[in-house]
């Protein structure tokens, strides 16, 4: 390795690296990162953080992509009905933040619209449509 070159970490890494009080904000960051990224959008590009990603246009295929990607940078294993239940750049995060980053999720007090997540029943539905996916 030469000194311009930089070790390639991972994002779980980074934010092992940064300062405690920043890790969940970090993690936000990922998040629209790599989810502006399956979207195909710029860096440049707004992804409100409470915006529905399906109904800016992820599609169920690029949901699978991505979570393998998340799972490769966090080191973590996501459950397939995730980003499926979870639909914004904001519960996705929080969701992470309790999975990769125990203690450190910031409480939020409970709306009424937010969803306790998908049921048993449509966590199987998506977990057969992925599979019916991958088989063909």
């Amino acid at each position: 390795m030469t000194a311009d070159e930089q070790p390639v970490t991972t994002a779980w890494e980074q934010l092992t690296r940064t300062p405690r009080a920043q890790r969940r904000a970090a993690l936000e960051v990922f998040v629209s990162r790599e989810l502006k990224q399956a979207l195909l959008m710029t860096d440049q590009d707004d992804l409100p953080l409470d915006e529905n990603y399906f109904e800016l246009g992820l599609t169920s295929l690029r949901a699978v992509e991505l979570r393998q990607r998340i799972e490769e940078q966090l080191r973590c294993e996501l459950d397939t009905s995730v980003l499926f239940g979870l639909s914004t750049v904001r519960q996705v995060a929080d969701h992470l933040a309790s999975v990769v980053l125990p203690g450190t999720a910031v409480p939020r007090r409970r709306e009424p619209q937010d969803a306790p997540g998908p049921s048993p029943e449509v966590q199987r539905q998506v977990n057969d449509l992925i599979a019916d996916l991958y088989e063909s």
